[in-house]
């Protein structure tokens, strides 16, 4: 009689343990030549005091560098302290970043610190940005410039001793006078003169001269900024509410109390061209107007902004393609790069609707901002132009409009917020309209009750819908609604 022999299964082999054990041993390879390799790194502390420098320590942890960096950097005795690694300066306490200015149409990038959003900003027009930090694999330096908390490539910056007056021989800075804020931009900080003055409207501030990086807190000294920028305060400032440039954050959604005679009688009066063989602005202000009944879009911030742009209307692009605003007019090539149109009106009808209403004023546009002119952080500022001050700049030219012609549009109300905010088809929160992601944001204020604001939505709407690409802007149903938070700080600015 025969037993019944239960044969036994062989175990099959799982073939997956074998690939996985062979991808654990080649990352814990990597790892540790990652590890010797950094072990091997020196990094040597410098002393910089008098135009002198001297090695003090070295040292392979970059996090004890920096620790020592820090501690001999004695402000009382302007003596800095700073990192080389590779003979490269990669850190400093009190230090300037100066991007690249040898070749103008070559831009550098950098990530935003919170968002890590890219963008890019351009030496020979800002020059100098506030040193703050070092990553920690020694790549990136950390820098503020224009509103901009970012981070970049270490190879793609140099720095500088803010302490040395024959190497840094400018930076931006602001004046108070009489209450009246100036701020002056340096594309050269080898070079004591500054390229632009531009007018920031009135302040509390007393008079003197201050620093800022970001154009809304102000320091009385250099070292102070420092030292709250690396700490995330505003605690040294000499304003404790955060300054806004009206004209460089107000809606392009607001509409100017201006006709097209005021626009004409600036354009021969004031900047005094007689025709438009002087000006190509030269009897424009219909056209302008025109473009802010079709498109909602305010016309004296497009006339600004095309005066900016065009060198009032002057410009080689201007003339030999019609093209006021500088579209399409790349960096790297714009003379051969931008936009053609056959005449003055089409670009500006072209730049209210393509480029305003369906791009840069247009939430479901990647191009979308904010619909103000703004900085490296905030508004068309971000993605329109690689000068960092753009925005100021257009400003400025808004203001000095606006001053000449008796100040008609300086009482615009609209509300300015410090964090990302939600804007709603109705007093509902289930009826997302869009969200005004950069930070400041602003919107033009229509009514203000019940714990919401009333206000004009940057893009085209439908029937409670964002419309993508509209010909169109309808003020009567182009409308959201902002709620009142506590935890956000929003001011009306008027």
């Amino acid at each position: 009689m025969k037993k019944n022999v239960r044969k036994r299964k062989k175990k099959k082999i799982n073939r997956y343990i074998p690939i996985l054990a062979s991808g654990l041993l080649i990352a814990l390879t990597v790892l540790v030549i990652s590890w010797v390799f950094s072990a091997r790194r020196t990094y040597t502390v410098v002393i910089l005091k008098e135009g002198a420098e001297q090695e003090y320590a070295q040292y392979h942890s970059l996090a004890q560098a920096k620790e020592e960096m820090l501690t001999q950097t004695k402000r009382a005795e302007k003596q800095n302290a700073g990192i080389r690694y590779d003979h490269k300066l990669i850190a400093i306490g009190y230090g300037v970043v100066q991007f690249q200015r040898k070749d103008c149409t070559l831009n550098t990038s950098y990530r935003m610190a919170e968002t890590e959003e890219t963008g890019y900003t351009n030496g020979c027009y800002g020059n100098d940005a506030a040193f703050v930090d070092i990553s920690d694999d020694g790549n990136e330096v950390r820098f503020r410039q224009a509103g901009v908390d970012g981070w970049a490539a270490v190879d793609e910056v140099t720095l500088h001793n803010y302490y040395d007056e024959n190497d840094v021989a400018s930076i931006n800075h602001y004046t108070a006078t009489s209450h009246l804020l100036t701020h002056k931009i340096t594309t050269n900080i080898a070079e004591s003169s500054y390229a632009n003055e531009l007018s920031m409207g009135e302040t509390g501030l007393k008079d003197h001269a201050y620093y800022s990086y970001d154009g809304h807190y102000f320091y009385s000294t250099f070292e102070d900024m420092i030292d709250d920028y690396r700490k995330g305060s505003h605690e040294r400032a000499a304003n404790k509410e955060a300054f806004y440039n009206y004209y460089q954050f107000l809606p392009h959604r607001s509409i100017s109390r201006y006709a097209a005679d005021d626009i004409n009688w600036y354009v021969e009066n004031y900047l005094g061209f007689a025709s438009s063989s002087q000006s190509l602005l030269y009897d424009s202000g219909a056209w302008f107007i025109e473009a802010q009944k079709r498109y909602g879009t305010n016309a004296i911030m497009m006339f600004a902004l095309a005066m900016n742009e065009s060198d009032f209307g002057r410009s080689a692009i201007a003339r030999e393609k019609k093209n006021l605003f500088g579209h399409a007019a790349y960096d790297d090539s714009p003379s051969q790069s931008a936009s053609g149109y056959k005449s003055v009106r089409e670009s500006i009808l072209a730049h209210a609707e393509k480029y305003l209403q369906n791009s840069y004023l247009n939430p479901l546009s990647d191009l979308y901002h904010g619909g103000f002119f703004g900085d490296k952080a905030g508004g068309m500022n971000v993605r329109y132009a690689s000068d960092p001050y753009w925005g100021e700049k257009a400003a400025d030219f808004y203001r000095t409009f606006d001053m000449v012609m008796q100040g008609r549009d300086r009482d615009i109300s609209y509300l300015v917020s410090e964090q990302p905010v939600t804007v709603y088809s109705s007093k509902k929160k289930d009826t997302v309209l869009y969200r005004a992601g950069a930070v400041p944001c602003s919107h033009l204020v229509l009514k203000q009750e019940d714990g919401w604001f009333q206000v004009r939505s940057d893009g085209p709407v439908h029937n409670g819908t964002l419309q993508k690409n509209s010909s169109a802007y309808g003020l009567k149903n182009a409308y959201g609604f902002i709620q009142e938070d506590l935890t956000n700080q929003i001011r009306i600015l008027q």
